[in-house]
């Protein structure tokens, strides 16, 4: 076979690979549409307001989509690049922070967290890595039980005090560290507090200083106060009625460090990327993160590093927190971004995103997802 044959035949072996034929599809009008009919199925089945899509693929293209409503009361249309509650992703930047300190000297993942809490039962045995790997072994005050009581009183006045009181009086529940990887939601809020007494700050002028400015994250903070600047709506289903209830006005502090940043669609793109691929920390720092373990009992799809979630090729976290549920994931292979935002979220804090980050990216990534 002469050079030239081979070199063809190279050639149409590549073309037909599935891979790029994918790519080629991946912004297609037609695939779009099986997006855009995704989205409204979805909505229509769960009853969602609103639903924000943003697809970037550098060198493919771009998607970026706004459907449904986002007040219900004036019928307004959502704008995509409305504030909303990112909740658990909150996470991604907290632990960011942190090991921005340990690459400064300032603390070390190896601390024991009695250095901050020398009264806390069981601190001088926890580490800061134990916190951020979900591997403390605490028992969670931010529990199913105490959703149920914000949800009732969104207002209340807990502070991240009271929610570290609450999780020592369970002492009695502890389990050793560093032997199971269980999600839990106070490790974040000792871990903003952790930030707070290395830096003396305040956490939302730290994270603005440290992250959000140096990135050009100008629709991202942390907020002191229960509204949500601008005009979208956050709802929950209500069980009495069967109607949509509105629930944006939300007291912070009790989420804090595991939950509160307000962000926006375009500012999640750029976080996505620095977040699983950037250079906020050094290069060990950074690969260490990224490691990770499936959560104990759990699926192998889902594992946890430190303060990022591998859900199968994806690096990222998803949130949920009264009346928003949302989608942040990168996708090393591509270096693509997906961003989903919903603005729903009942008592039951399920998911009302998560099934549609499965359908899309079926859709979007076919050759690259296991599910």
């Amino acid at each position: 076979m002469s050079r030239r044959a081979m070199m063809l035949l190279a050639m149409g072996l590549l073309l037909c690979w599935p891979g790029l034929a994918a790519a080629r599809e991946r912004f297609s009008r037609e695939n779009l549409k099986q997006v855009d009919r995704i989205i409204a199925e979805e909505m229509r089945a769960k009853n969602l307001p609103s639903v924000v899509l943003g697809v970037w693929v550098p060198g493919e293209g771009r998607y970026v989509t706004s459907v449904g409503t986002a007040d219900l009361d004036s019928g307004r249309r959502r704008e995509p690049t409305e504030l909303f509650r990112i909740a658990s992703i909150t996470k991604t930047v907290i632990a960011t922070a942190i090991l921005q300190l340990a690459d400064e000297g300032r603390l070390s993942k190896w601390d024991r967290i009695s250095k901050w809490f020398p009264d806390f039962p069981g601190a001088e045995r926890i580490r800061v890595y134990d916190l951020l790997r979900m591997r403390s072994g605490l028992a969670d005050s931010a529990d199913d039980a105490f959703l149920q009581e914000y949800y009732r009183n969104r207002l209340t006045t807990l502070t991240p005090r009271d929610m570290f009181a609450r999780a020592a009086a369970r002492a009695d529940e502890f389990q050793p560290p560093n032997q199971a990887t269980v999600y839990n939601n106070l490790n974040y809020i000792m871990l903003e507090q952790i930030l707070e007494k290395v830096t003396g700050r305040r956490i939302d002028r730290l994270l603005a200083d440290r992250i959000f400015r140096p990135l050009g994250m100008r629709n991202s903070f942390y907020p002191q106060v229960p509204y949500l600047y601008g005009r979208l709506r956050g709802y929950s289903l209500d069980g009495a009625s069967g109607r949509l209830m509105d629930v944006t006005l939300l007291n912070p502090a009790p989420a804090g460090g595991a939950g509160a940043i307000v962000s926006n669609l375009t500012d999640l793109h750029i976080w996505a990327r620095e977040l699983c691929a950037g250079r906020l920390l050094k290069p060990a720092t950074q690969a260490a993160r990224l490691r990770s373990r499936a959560f104990t009992g759990g699926s192998p799809l889902s594992r946890y590093g430190e303060g990022v979630t591998r859900l199968g090729p994806f690096c990222g976290h998803n949130g949920t927190i009264f009346g928003f549920s949302s989608e942040m994931w990168y996708l090393p292979p591509l270096q693509a971004v997906l961003v989903i935002s919903v603005n729903r979220l009942d008592a039951d804090d399920e998911s009302q995103s998560g099934e549609l980050f499965f359908k899309l990216t079926r859709a979007l990534f076919p050759d690259y997802v296991p599910w």
